[in-house]
This record gives C-alpha cells, sequence and structure tokens, in this order.
C-alpha cells in the first residue's frame, strides 16, 4: 500500500510469450511447411493403410485414405489461414469506408446505406455457403467472396458507432470548424480513434470467419474432401477418432491454436498503447 492510500498497481502476468508462440507455431506450419512436407500419398506400389496410429515412418499415422497425417498437416494451413486473412482483408477493406460514409453523411444516405447492409446482415452465413455449394460454386475463391461479404454488415455497423460516438463527433465538428475537410477528418483523425475498436474486433471476428469457413468444410460444402485443409481433415477422420485421434485432434488443435493466439495478442497490443498514453 503507497502512501495516502493508494494501492499499488499490480504487475499483470505478461501473455504476450504466449500469444506468439499460440499464433506463431500455426502460422510458422503454413509458410514453411509445404515447402518441406514430402508427398503424404502412398509410395507407388504401397498398400494404403487407412487409420492408423503413429509409427512405422508416420509420425502421426495415417488418415482415411492411407495418407501420412505429418505431411498432410505440413500442407493444410495456407489453405485455411489465406482463405481467413484475405476474407477479412475484403471485409475490412469495404466495411471501414462504409462505416465512415454512413457516419458522416447526411441522414438519407446514412439510411440507405445501412438498410442496404441489414439485409445482407440477415443472411445466415451457412446458408449462403450451402447456396452456393448446391450451384456448384465451391473452392477457395468463392469461400473467401462469400465469408468476407458476409463481414461487410457487422464491421461498418461497428465503425459507424465508433464514429458517431459523442466524443468522437465533438472532435469532429471542432475539425470542421477549423477549415478540415472530410478525407482529413474522416480518413486521417478518425482512422487512428477507430483504431483501437477495430483491432479488437479484428481478433474476434478472425476466429467468426475461421469457424465459418472450417464449418462450412466440415460439412463438406467448400473444399473437395482430398484436400489437405485442417477443417477438411477433421472432417474426414471424425469417424475414426479412437482409432486414430491423432488425425483429428492435431489440426483441431492448430484451428485452436490460431483463435485463442490471435486474441490473446491483440489483447496484450492494446493493453501496451493504453500504458503508453
Amino acid at each position: 500500500m503507497r502512501a495516502g492510500g493508494v494501492r499499488a498497481a499490480t504487475p499483470r502476468p505478461r501473455r504476450g510469450g504466449l500469444a506468439l508462440v499460440l499464433l506463431g507455431v500455426p502460422v510458422l506450419l503454413a509458410v514453411a511447411g509445404p515447402l518441406v512436407a514430402g508427398s503424404p500419398d502412398p509410395p507407388s506400389g504401397a498398400a494404403a493403410l487407412p487409420s492408423r496410429p503413429p509409427g512405422g515412418g508416420h509420425p502421426l499415422g495415417t488418415d482415411l485414405l492411407g495418407r501420412d497425417v505429418f505431411a498432410l498437416v505440413l500442407r493444410g494451413g495456407p489453405s485455411v489461414l489465406g482463405t481467413t486473412a484475405g476474407a477479412l482483408l475484403l471485409g475490412y477493406a469495404a466495411g471501414v469506408p462504409l462505416g465512415l460514409l454512413a457516419a458522416g453523411a447526411r441522414r438519407l444516405v446514412d439510411e440507405a446505406v445501412m438498410r442496404s447492409l441489414d439485409l445482407l446482415l440477415a443472411l445466415p452465413g451457412l446458408l449462403v455457403l450451402m447456396t452456393l455449394a448446391a450451384t456448384d460454386h465451391r473452392g477457395r475463391f468463392w469461400l473467401l467472396a462469400a465469408a468476407g461479404t458476409l463481414q461487410i454488415p457487422p464491421i461498418a455497423r461497428l465503425v459507424r458507432g465508433a464514429a458517431l460516438a459523442p466524443a468522437t463527433r465533438t472532435t469532429v465538428e471542432a475539425l470542421r470548424m477549423q477549415g478540415h475537410g472530410w478525407c482529413y477528418v474522416h480518413l486521417r483523425h478518425l482512422a487512428r480513434e477507430l483504431a483501437a475498436p477495430i483491432a479488437t474486433d479484428a481478433g474476434t471476428r478472425f476466429s467468426i470467419v475461421l469457424y465459418l469457413l472450417a464449418s462450412a468444410n466440415f460439412l463438406g460444402l467448400g473444399l473437395p474432401s482430398t484436400s489437405p485443409d485442417w477443417a477438411v481433415l477433421i472432417e474426414r477422420n471424425a469417424d475414426a477418432l479412437f482409432l486414430q485421434p491423432a488425425a483429428v485432434l492435431v489440426p483441431a488443435g492448430l484451428l485452436m491454436s490460431v483463435c485463442v493466439g490471435a486474441n490473446l495478442l491483440v489483447d496484450r497490443c492494446l493493453a501496451n498503447r493504453r500504458n503508453t498514453r
């Protein structure tokens, strides 16, 4: 206890290292894995033994098709992480400008933008992916485009709400009275003010998009069943969980590690930013 009755601040445990490990391992596997991975298929002429436990030249055993799980895990990261990152970039690239436009425009324009986005917000994500799959629009491009487009309405609503906060609007009005234009006020000043809520949302939204894409692949709505994608591996080997658990638990653990690590890293960065103020 400090003098004057002020309690000394208790140092919080450092979570930055844990976040980097949880996020860094899957990302490293996604970047470097395909460069060092061998062929997951059994050698030519060799018998494919499905769902075999680790051993016999297979560190993680084999999957339901007799392929080497370790090689599949090394090859499956770019698909799921790349598609998730691309969908997020698409969502923020369109959602942030639309949110700023709605916040800074006249009421008629604001209503037109937000009501149009509400129509898109009402669409269930898996229903959209099921419709695409039923019309034979499968593959990574369609997954990325659909998942990214579905994130535009909530991102735009978040940005609009943050930009319309009373403290923010007071500063905006003061900048306008000083003669600053729309681009300076919204794209320079508000961009800095909205960095924290957008970063917080990005950590959570990364998990949402990853869950949506993984669910689509798990249900067979996205990539083909022979893809090494981590979510596809979980779906293909779920029935053999107790016979060959590594084929399910390893890719599932990597997906969970990405989600937890991304949120911990965002929380740590925001805490550091708050402490430096």
